[in-house]
């Protein structure tokens, strides 16, 4: 029963997520040095919130493990750097749905690489998901303009980065390291912690505005967000099936989400959009049915 639970507690931090970078991206005016500064923050309270839970569980850190969460870093901050942009000049519902549909990506590439098998039921889960995509799409990403073709750009890279963040996952799973699942995701908050460091000079340009305390808040909770996050998650993959894990974890996120985005920053659905969710949460549950 406390792993259903904890399920919920999945799917309720993924929603909050995604609604923490809106509010960042949509209430900041979001530049690349205050999203670095933004990541920093973030990335080292969620370092010392999976530390602790290293510490707790024992785990040793292989080289192995260092090499794999030193690639996924650089992904992942990629990803949470460009996923903030598109939110600034798009809408939240339909970034958040690209990334996690990013799991076509690692879907397609287990049969080719680890030879996963893969049934009629999940290549028609793909095509939903990709008839989907084009389904959602918010009225300002369809009216012409500079802002518009920036979001689709945006949109399309935060897609292959998340796909790509769950290659390198399976990457690391499929090594002698793979019971190091806590030790990685520390090592990974680490790195991406080092990376927005050093990118705040870089990026920062002269006059610009010291940070807001409610960007710094909004920071903090992201941090503690993610931490916990990815600790519930790691833990659910190791001890649901994962026909149940993956279908309520990424369908729940995404209806609540959407949800999110609708009560909380008045986004507008109309019926094609609505259509293009529900079409989207099927695809997702027959990508998680081997038949």
């Amino acid at each position: 029963m406390i792993y259903y639970l904890l399920l919920g507690v999945s799917v309720i931090l993924a929603a909050c997520k995604s609604s923490l970078y809106n509010s960042y991206a949509k209430g900041n005016s979001p530049t690349l040095s205050t999203t670095f500064r933004f990541n920093a923050l973030s990335y080292g309270v969620a370092a010392l919130i999976t530390l602790i839970g290293t510490l707790l569980s024992g785990e040793r850190i292989s080289l192995t493990t260092v090499a794999c969460a030193f690639f996924y870093a650089v992904i992942v901050i990629s990803l949470q750097t460009v996923s903030i942009t598109a939110m600034s000049v798009g809408a939240m519902s339909t970034t958040a749905i690209c990334v996690m549909y990013g799991m076509i990506i690692p879907a397609v590439a287990g049969p080719i690489f680890w030879q996963e098998p893969i049934g009629v039921l999940q290549i028609v889960g793909i095509s939903m998901m990709l008839i989907s995509l084009w389904l959602i799409r918010g009225k300002s990403e369809n009216e012409k303009g500079t802002a518009a073709r920036k979001w689709i750009a945006l949109a399309i890279l935060a897609f292959f980065l998340s796909g790509m963040a769950g290659v390198m996952e399976k990457i690391h799973q499929s090594t002698a390291a793979r019971e190091e699942r806590l030790s990685f995701v520390f090592i990974a908050c680490a790195f991406m912690l080092a990376f927005s460091l050093a990118a705040i000079p870089v990026t920062r340009k002269r006059g610009e505005k010291k940070p807001s305390p409610s960007m710094l808040r909004v920071a903090v909770l992201s941090g503690v967000v993610i931490g916990f996050y990815s600790t519930v998650n790691l833990i659910l993959s190791g001890k649901l099936d994962s026909m149940i894990y993956y279908p309520i974890a990424n369908g729940g996120a995404m209806i609540l989400t959407v949800a999110a985005s609708a009560i909380i920053f008045k986004e507008s659905f109309d019926k094609k959009r609505v259509t293009g969710i529900l079409l989207g949460v099927l695809g997702i549950l027959c990508l998680s049915l081997p038949i």
